[in-house]
């Protein structure tokens, strides 16, 4: 299943998460509804941190680094199933996830609660599966991305901050070590 058009169906949800109904994924943002996405964060043998270049024909975000992958939960589809069918739409692989949680984060005027997954892949499997989505990837060490979300927060989406974050406060993963 791609990821969710414009048009595609996705859940809306309450201050709770708990689902209310659908709209188009194109809506929920200019009316404020809100919503559920899922975030991964991939990480080598050496626990360096996988991150996608948004392509320059991205509508939000263009040319801006973000998590491994990312995306809109289709209407009635879990995190998890999400989590998954992104890994192999985005990059191509499939990998044993592991959950961190839920976190919720303001959005223009909406909020998206994001499910966070940790995921090890190994380094050389990896590729761009829609060069339209994605413009590169890049292995960094955690503490170089750190050093650069600090110095240079205008590359990375506000999302992939918000999620570095939340998994560093789990204290899992490279970001929680």
């Amino acid at each position: 299943m791609p990821a969710p058009a414009p048009t595609a169906a996705v859940d809306i949800v309450d201050e709770r998460n708990e689902p209310i109904g659908t709209a188009q994924r194109g809506e929920v943002l200019p009316q404020g509804l809100n919503f559920r996405t899922v975030h991964v964060i991939a990480s080598d043998q050496r626990d360096e941190v996988l991150l996608q270049r948004l392509s320059a024909s991205r509508d939000r975000h263009a040319c801006m680094w973000g998590s491994s992958v990312a995306g809109y939960l289709h209407a009635g589809e879990t995190y998890e199933a999400a989590a998954d069918r992104r890994l192999q739409e985005e990059l191509g692989v499939r990998a044993t996830l592991t959950f961190v949680g839920v976190t919720p984060m303001t959005d223009e005027h909406s909020t998206k609660f994001i499910g966070v997954f940790l995921a090890s892949i190994p380094r050389e499997k990896p590729s761009i599966q829609d060069p339209e989505h994605v413009g590169s990837l890049r292995w960094l060490p955690l503490g170089r991305l750190l050093k650069l979300i600090k110095s240079e927060p205008e590359s990375f989406t506000p999302t992939l901050i918000h999620v570095i974050s939340f998994v560093a406060s789990a204290g899992v993963g490279p970001a929680g070590r």
